[in-house]
């Protein structure tokens, strides 16, 4: 099985875009695009290990 994990973080921060622009409470509307930045953060930080060896 081939699960790219970057790949997941990033979906999952797009799902979080999403809600976040849904949001009414600007307390959860800064958590959730928060919570998407964490998502890309991370994945970039595991697609840079990957490529660098």
């Amino acid at each position: 099985m081939d699960f790219d994990f970057d790949d997941y973080l990033r979906d999952e921060a797009v799902k979080y875009r999403i809600l976040a622009e849904q949001a009414v409470d600007p307390l959860i509307k800064q958590e959730l695009f928060e919570l998407a930045a964490i998502c890309e953060e991370v994945a970039n930080n595991i697609e840079d290990r990957m490529t660098a060896g």
